[in-house]
């Protein structure tokens, strides 16, 4: 049981795609306005983590799927690094997007999908975490705890970023790139 909750609590609290823009989303938009971004990539965690519950063998034998999957995620965290990297303080809302945004980088997200593939197969549990479903809401809801974590800390840090939003803007889209190169290694 520790080690599931240390993969589960590393996977969703360390950087990746989702996590960093939530903290943009926060420092851009405030938590109020980055709530549409946070609930677009637990919808997001809910339907990858449910659709792996069915096909998680399948999935881990077919790596021309997750090229694709890589590729597609690849192309789309290139895209939002741009727009970060361009995005000035009043262009916030349109640099990070909401439901649709968050939904989308999950549904792109590999390391989402890794996280649920392991978490869904390598850990067996007992007690009410034995059971599949339950195992799956608790990754849901611990990957979800997550990205609002972030989203809180980016509007923690919303007054240094109205001063070095450039800085900021850019140090986050080298974190997008080198997410997206992660993704190949």
């Amino acid at each position: 049981m520790s080690a599931f909750l240390m993969f589960i609590l590393i996977m969703s609290f360390t950087p990746g795609p989702n996590t960093i823009m939530a903290m943009v989303s926060g420092q851009q938009k405030g938590i109020t306005r980055s709530l549409a971004l946070n609930f677009g990539m637990l919808c997001g965690f809910a339907i990858i983590g449910g659709a792996l519950m069915f096909g998680t063998t399948w999935l881990a034998n077919a790596p021309a799927v997750m090229t694709g999957l890589k590729v597609i995620g690849s192309a789309y965290l290139l895209y939002l690094s741009y727009h970060v990297f361009v995005s000035r303080p009043e262009s916030a809302a349109s640099a990070v997007g909401g439901f649709t945004t968050g939904l989308l980088l999950q549904v792109t997200n590999v390391k989402v999908y890794l996280y649920f593939i392991t978490g869904l197969t390598a850990f067996h549990l007992t007690g009410v975490l034995a059971n599949p479903w339950s195992k799956w809401l608790f990754m849901v809801l611990i990957g979800s705890v997550g990205t609002v974590t972030w989203t809180i800390a980016g509007s923690l840090i919303n007054a240094f970023y109205q001063k070095h939003f450039r800085l900021v803007n850019t140090i986050v889209a080298l974190l997008l790139i080198y997410a997206t190169v992660d993704l190949w290694l």
